[in-house]
């Protein structure tokens, strides 16, 4: 518990005040007393106080690229997606509480935590993987792979000290879900898909640059490895590097991601893997997801570079 925190508790004289309001209150006495709070916090808020959060609040300030520009990027890539055989969906601007935190391990705090039982989306996968667990509810069709695609804008929490990251930030998201195919089908087919949506994306948006591909195995897998060297894969005109992956890895099986050079600096501008989201969904441990997402704005500022 941060001193901040601490010193707000002992001021209330109510040691298991958290507690107490996490657990104790039902979901809706929490919205209920949440809204009350905020009502009255903004009653005290002078215009001339709103006009000092609007100049120094990182999470409000606008896009200072070419807006006309990113949108036309953004079309170019969702139709991209969808002649590669994404469904291309629109997100809300939320999704429930917890859904990057339960299912991806992501702490809550870097997270724009909301009432009504929401939060801001900080990763449209997780959404997108919520989607799929529910089209396969509905359809149980064991023969079908769920793929979708969105461009969303994000907001997260932490602060990243680069010029080229910011606190919200427009990003194309893919996910694919199904059953599995055995001899790790759907992790081969899907990786190739969401790869060469990247490649394309590149090609297009950066021409003459070459992307730097680097994979990392779970672990020892021979079938994998074959799979990645292989030079009919999509990627096999590209240098590539393949490595372990940590155990504490985010992802399950294998992941990839995809870097261009920016002078000497090494950017990261996609990334991707096999997780096991939509197992935790349905509690059915023959489902398979993948996720993947790539930095819109990102590229748009590394094209406006050179």
């Amino acid at each position: 518990m941060d001193k901040l925190l601490s010193k707000i508790i002992n001021s209330l004289h109510r040691d298991n005040f958290i507690d107490e309001i996490s657990s104790d209150l039902s979901g809706t006495e929490f919205n209920s007393l949440m809204l009350e709070i905020y009502r009255r916090r903004s009653e005290k808020i002078s215009a001339n106080k709103l006009m000092l959060d609007f100049e120094h609040n990182r999470f409000v300030q606008p896009l200072t690229l070419d807006t006309i520009q990113s949108r036309k990027m953004e079309l170019d890539l969702l139709q991209m997606a969808d002649s590669k055989g994404f469904e291309v969906i629109t997100l809300s601007p939320l999704t429930p509480l917890g859904t990057c935190s339960v299912i991806g391990t992501v702490n809550q705090n870097k997270i724009i935590s909301g009432t009504r039982g929401t939060e801001v989306v900080s990763d449209a996968t997780n959404v997108l993987q919520l989607k799929i667990a529910q089209e396969i509810r509905k359809n149980r069709d064991r023969n079908r792979t769920y793929r979708y695609a969105t461009v969303h804008r994000h907001v997260r929490a932490q602060h990243f000290n680069h010029p080229l990251f910011s606190a919200h930030f427009s990003l194309l998201c893919m996910a694919s879900g199904g059953y599995d195919q055995g001899d790790f089908v759907f992790e081969k087919e899907q990786l190739k898909e969401h790869i060469s949506v990247y490649l394309d994306l590149i090609g297009r948006l950066l021409p003459g640059t070459k992307p730097l591909l680097e994979f990392y195995l779970k672990e020892k897998n021979e079938k994998f490895r074959q799979m990645l060297e292989t030079k009919e894969q999509c990627w096999s005109d590209f240098e590539f590097s393949i490595f372990h992956m940590p155990e504490n890895a985010y992802y399950k099986t294998i992941q990839f991601k995809i870097f261009i050079m920016a002078g000497n600096e090494k950017i990261n501008i996609a990334d991707g893997g096999i997780v096991d989201w939509l197992q935790q969904l349905t509690g059915n441990r023959k489902l398979r997801s993948m996720i993947s997402a790539a930095g819109i704005e990102l590229i748009q500022k590394l094209s406006v570079s050179e």
